[in-house]
């Protein structure tokens, strides 16, 4: 090899690139309009473990993924949209818990709705009015009976437009 040629270089030409295998999901990034209405939001509404704390960015721990919020360089989501949005597993217990949670907190959120009537979908928005969507795959009792939509529910199950808020608070 040549003292300008790089390995990255002699593989371009000798080689067919092939398309490489991407690891386990890491992270998203949101607009935020508040980032310390955010950071309040995301650690003490939904929980998260806050790893990164700076004057314009903050991250927050779910699980093994990273949801970060950010007040620079921002596009807001249109208000009638449900994409984009991003989605948490969680069990039935849950779904219902965090509906009540998030109803004594004046969040707004969706009625449960179904798809397939096995699972059970709820969609609720940060302050920002970011889409976030809890996903049961199965276990919710009563499903089968639950209001169904396409994968896109917006308008069929779902009324996203309702799910829009200024105010919310801790309750207590």
């Amino acid at each position: 090899m040549s003292d300008g040629q790089t390995l990255e270089s002699t593989r371009a030409k000798t080689s067919t690139p092939r398309r490489p295998k991407l690891g386990p999901f890491a992270h998203v990034s949101m607009p935020c309009r508040d980032l310390a209405e955010g950071k309040k939001f995301y650690r003490e509404v939904l929980g998260g473990e806050m790893r990164v704390d700076t004057p314009t960015f903050a991250a927050f721990m779910f699980g093994d993924v990273e949801v970060g919020i950010g007040s620079q360089g921002c596009t807001f989501i249109e208000p009638g949209a449900e994409y984009p949005h991003f989605a948490f597993y969680c069990d039935a217990e849950t779904i219902v818990a965090m509906k009540a949670w998030l109803t004594a907190c004046r969040i707004p959120t969706s009625n449960l709705w179904t798809r397939h009537g096995k699972e059970t979908l709820m969609f609720f928005r940060d302050p920002s009015g970011n889409m976030i969507e809890l996903y049961c795959k199965s276990g919710y009792a009563g499903a089968e009976h639950l209001p169904k939509g396409p994968p896109r529910g917006h308008g069929v199950a779902v009324n996203v437009d309702a799910l829009r808020y200024d105010d919310w608070s801790l309750p207590g």
